[in-house]
């Protein structure tokens, strides 16, 4: 098989390649790598897996449990309640 250069389809995921690129901007093939499948693998980059569990990481790496303290809607709702209270106190003294 001839050596590809682009423009043209890239032979490892087959997206096009335009004149003059360096290297495929869908899989990141290039002319070092030879524009081969094998020189992408991702095994051994220490990626998490598909079902990595976020809570159980926060536990393992710093000892307390993830997500705790408010939700982001209870936490607008307290903004809310905390300046309405502002806005009223702010009211009443103006008034006086």
């Amino acid at each position: 098989m001839p050596a590809f250069k682009p423009p043209g389809q890239c032979p490892v995921c087959g997206e096009w390649v335009p004149r003059g690129a360096a290297a495929c901007d869908d899989c990141g093939a290039c002319a070092r790598s030879g524009w081969k499948a094998e020189a992408f693998s991702y095994d051994g980059t220490d990626l998490p897996d598909e079902d990595f569990d976020y809570d159980d990481f926060i536990q393992r790496e710093f000892g307390v449990s993830g997500r705790t303290g408010l939700s982001k809607e209870q936490f607008w709702r307290l903004v809310a309640g905390i300046l309405l209270v502002v806005i009223v106190l702010g009211y009443l003294i103006a008034a006086r």
